[in-house]
């Protein structure tokens, strides 16, 4: 880290301490929170980098972590449970997975969906997660690039039905950026999000090619000015994961 730096807090209200830390650091605090939590490595990974872009892009790093955190941890990862579904547009699942961390359940929502043959529509649902859009922003972006296929994620809320005034919103990549741009056809979109759906989230893989670089995805490897109060309570998290001497 290097020297602190004053700033305003946010509102205005009194001076916050910023400092600067490094992106290699906020990976390492946040990855052995969720290993202390009980995620496994893989899951520890993703969380970790979308916390750091919570971070990069939002100041919400320590938010999102809370939340990724704010689970049932303690029982174990389960096979992911999903039933094939009715449909004609393409490969649809719905995936079981009440109880479990957000985290997990949208690392396997995106893996179901984009296990399709090529050529395919390929779709994954879910009604038992609420999962965090600061998530879903690094998760949609880094696979959009490495899958290097179109990914459409749709968040159902209480309450709403498809239709040109519902409540869904859409989150997908075009020119290498983040779009809220809706997407699906009407008609799709009343097939693949049932209006029982209160609470729900649908993940989309078109076979349609997208042009993204796995490069411009990444955070530039330079230090983040960050509030000092929220690095010393993701710091303290961390210190929960300790490797055990010999």
């Amino acid at each position: 880290m290097s020297d602190t730096i004053t700033g305003p807090a946010p509102g205005g209200q009194q001076t916050a301490r910023i400092i600067a830390v490094q992106p290699r650091e906020i990976k390492e605090a946040a990855s052995r929170s969720l290993c202390a939590a009980g995620a496994d490595p893989l899951e520890a990974q993703e969380g970790a980098l979308a916390v750091l872009r919570a971070e990069a892009e939002a100041h919400a790093g320590l938010r999102l972590l809370e939340d990724l955190l704010n689970a049932d941890w303690t029982t174990a990862a389960r096979p992911t449970a999903a039933k094939d579904a009715s449909w004609v547009g393409g490969t649809l699942r719905e995936l079981a997975c009440a109880g479990q961390p957000a985290l997990r359940t949208a690392l396997q929502l995106l893996d179901l969906a984009a296990d399709a043959p090529d050529g395919e529509v390929s779709v994954t649902r879910t009604s038992q997660a609420r999962i965090p859009s600061l998530l879903w922003n690094d998760l949609v972006l880094r696979r959009t690039a490495t899958l290097g296929r179109r990914i459409i994620i749709a968040t159902t809320h209480a309450g709403a039905a498809p239709g040109p005034e519902d409540t869904t919103n859409y989150l997908t990549v075009r020119d290498g950026v983040l779009s809220a741009t809706p997407i699906l056809a009407p008609e799709a979109a009343a097939a693949l999000i049932p209006q029982t759906m209160e609470h729900g989230t649908v993940v989309v893989v078109l076979p349609e090619p997208v042009h993204t670089s796995p490069e411009t995805t990444n955070i530039p490897p330079k230090a983040l000015n960050m509030r000092e109060k929220d690095w010393q309570n993701m710091y303290q998290m961390s210190r929960k994961y300790l490797v055990p001497d010999a």
